[in-house]
């Protein structure tokens, strides 16, 4: 799958943009706050149906006009699709084929991975970055996954709502238990399952980008830091146990301790250094990359298409030598789509990359 041609309307600063892509690489360079992050997002918009910087729909409408508009025409080998988003100050709305269908049914429907600075912080944040990360990019590999966590957030809400309440029905709770359970067993399985499927292909990219210096492994952590099997029954056992341990602690502070909503993901680096507390910031970048562009052959297997790859200033803190290697990965893969201040960064010419100057929300020129 790749996007044709964008067309874009009081969109961020771009007032009014169409563009022609290449099929592989597309560079988009220039000034910083001239707009090249916000053509990303206008892109990432259409495969996701939501925004992934603005906090709400309205905020990507060009300051002091009413209205944003986005259309993009992609294409997989013979199959056309042409997607459109309009949102206005209290309305959006999004066709699909000259169709108007719902807000949430295009998420996922053009595989996309992103990158931005921001995605470091899935190294070095909180778990619940980690977490998020898995969740988004399972539930573009696996659609029924979005079923499946929410099956299990709607349990967690109510048992919650149980702790807080002070006065615990024993019996009433141990319902609850069971089916959080049974709802969170099968969130964690999924999860495991992706770690253990995607570990070779992020490894493989970060040896690749770090010059085969450094090795990536990923540890999914559990129940107070256990590594477990991808096994129903070996979770379910662990899941309950841990329930029992820390019933008195929940029943104290009124909510629930134990579950999907409280692991993590630990990434370590030459089988010794852990990275969100040792790791060196180029290591810690390098990683969070790797993770991201590791998932592109599992969704290439899973979905049977070549997912979009926006990289958004991903090469300002690499050092020459990884950006060689980091090139050398993404030409022969997904239509991607890099921006960066300086077109030197991208020591490549070919007849496949095209080269895009970002000045005010304009693009003046393209070059080839």
């Amino acid at each position: 799958m790749y996007l044709k041609h964008l067309e874009l309307k009081n969109f961020r600063n771009y007032r009014k943009l169409t563009l022609d892509f290449s099929e592989q690489v597309n560079i988009i360079y220039g000034k910083n706050a001239q707009g090249k992050t916000n053509l990303l997002e206008s892109i990432a918009l259409l495969c996701l149906g939501k925004p992934v910087r603005a906090k709400k729909d309205f905020d990507l409408i060009k300051w002091e006009e009413e209205y944003c508009f986005c259309r993009g025409y992609f294409q997989e080998s013979d199959y056309d699709l042409q997607i459109e988003i309009g949102i206005g100050t209290k309305e959006k709305r999004i066709k699909v084929n000259g169709q108007i269908v719902k807000n949430n049914s295009i998420f996922g429907r053009i595989p996309i991975v992103v990158f931005s600075p921001d995605d470091l912080q899935i190294v070095k944040g909180a778990p619940q970055l980690r977490r998020d990360f898995i969740d988004v990019y399972l539930a573009q590999i696996d659609p029924n996954y979005r079923f499946v966590y929410y099956a299990f957030y709607k349990v967690l809400q109510q048992r919650n709502r149980l702790l807080k309440q002070g006065f615990v029905n024993p019996e009433e709770l141990d319902a609850w238990n069971e089916q959080l359970v049974e709802k969170g067993t099968k969130v964690i399985r999924y999860r495991i399952s992706l770690i253990n499927e995607v570990k070779p292909f992020i490894a493989e990219a970060q040896h690749v980008i770090s010059g085969a210096k450094e090795d990536l492994d990923l540890e999914y952590l559990s129940f107070n830091g256990q590594k477990l099997p991808e096994d129903e029954e070996v979770i379910k056992n662990a899941f309950g146990e841990e329930l029992q341990n820390l019933k008195g602690t929940e029943l104290r502070r009124g909510v629930t301790l134990v579950g999907p909503h409280r692991d993590d993901l630990r990434l370590i680096i030459n089988q010794k250094i852990e990275l969100k507390n040792f790791g060196s910031q180029g290591q810690q970048r390098t990683a969070a990359l790797a993770l991201k562009l590791g998932l592109i052959e599992k969704i290439k297997e899973a979905r049977g298409l070549n997912p979009l790859i926006l990289l958004d200033d991903v090469m300002s803190e690499f050092d020459d030598q990884r950006k060689q290697h980091l090139l050398q990965l993404l030409i022969s893969s997904s239509q991607t789509f890099l921006t960066s201040t300086s077109k030197q960064d991208f020591p490549i010419n070919n007849q496949h990359t095209i080269f895009f100057l970002v000045e005010q929300g304009e693009i003046d020129h393209v070059q080839y």
